[in-house]
């Protein structure tokens, strides 16, 4: 009975996910729009900002958790390690063959990913230097060095959100909105305040929701006895960054693949500066063998989809199916 309840509560969550996300997009594509800013700077840094708190908080909550519990601070600091570098993975892996997966099924006769080519490959150039850094970083021989590296870390990323928003089209709209959600509800015209009251009450619930699914993740990885290895690099960022896949397969399911694609590079971009920033400052960033080769996949995923925009000016179909093998590849290495 209990275990049915857990099953139930993880469902819920989920629908919860979907649908905060729903309101969620809704609301960042009328803020880009009231801001003047176009479909790259949308996608890649206002989205991001809301949904990239789960990932920020559950390595915070996993040390700060550790030490005001009483419990062992290496295996919290383990666990946020893990979180803090799977994040990347999660999106330049299964982030991108969800996307693909999703493809095949929508009904469009164009099964390939299209945007501007220059936005995004400037965005893959800035995740693979921070991320680059990030991980030499652990190679260093103090810490002083490795509070250098975030020092860089967070200019870097300060310059990526100043270059990304001045590179943005100056326009009111790249696409056209669907009706703000909260004005059906209160009868009210788009204004500015309504915006942002959804896009608030949307970020409450998605953080809400994904904290009781990472809940109800950690609890069947219990019951069936997976290695921490496989809950912090995989499991806990699969759910942390579900609202990032499913943003962007709602902006696929409305054509803009702009703003799906700019979401995932935005997204690793911050992930491997913000919170790659915290693990260094509050661990000893010593990576092991496992994370390792996990970077190395994460690398070569990068470099595939890269390549891929370079050679044809969008992504294919094969490159998004590709980098799920990437993932389930390295999943199966870890496991067994």
């Amino acid at each position: 009975m209990l275990f049915l309840f857990h099953i139930l509560i993880a469902i819920i969550s989920l629908l919860i996910i979907i649908y905060s996300c729903t309101l969620f997009t809704n609301a960042i594509e009328h803020l880009g729009c009231k801001l003047k800013l176009g479909n790259n700077a949308t996608g890649s840094i206002l989205a991001v900002i809301g949904t990239g708190l789960p990932e920020t908080i559950v390595p915070l909550v996993a040390i700060i958790g550790a030490v005001i519990l009483g419990n062992d601070i290496e295996v919290g600091k383990d666990i946020a390690l893990g979180a803090i570098i799977g994040s990347p993975f999660m999106l330049s892996t299964f982030a991108l063959f969800s996307m693909g997966i999703f493809l095949i099924f929508k009904k469009r006769k164009n099964k390939e990913l299209n945007f501007n080519t220059d936005n995004i490959l400037r965005d893959y150039k800035y995740f693979l230097i921070a991320y680059s850094i990030a991980i030499l970083s652990a190679f260093l021989p103090n810490k002083i060095l490795k509070i250098c590296a975030v020092f860089v870390l967070v200019f870097l990323y300060g310059v990526f959100v100043y270059r990304t928003i001045d590179k943005s089209k100056q326009c009111l709209c790249e696409n056209i909105l669907d009706e703000l959600i909260f004005s059906k509800f209160f009868k009210a015209k788009n204004y500015l305040c309504f915006v942002i009251l959804q896009l608030i009450f949307s970020i409450v619930i998605l953080t809400l929701s994904v904290h009781f699914f990472v809940g109800e993740i950690e609890y069947f990885a219990k019951i069936y006895s997976l290695s921490p290895v496989v809950l912090s690099l995989v499991i806990t960022p699969f759910a942390t960054e579900l609202p990032e896949c499913v943003n962007s397969i709602i902006w696929l399911k409305n054509d803009k693949d702009d703003l799906a694609m700019a979401n995932v590079i935005g997204a690793t971009v911050f992930q491997a500066t913000i919170p790659f920033s915290i693990g260094i400052l509050l661990t000893s960033w010593v990576l092991n063998l496992n994370i390792l080769i996990n970077a190395c996949v994460v690398i070569l995923a990068s470099l595939m989809i890269m390549l891929d925009i370079l050679m044809h000016k969008k992504i294919r179909l094969i490159s998004l199916i590709l980098a799920g093998f990437f993932y389930f590849g390295y999943l199966l290495f870890i496991l067994v």
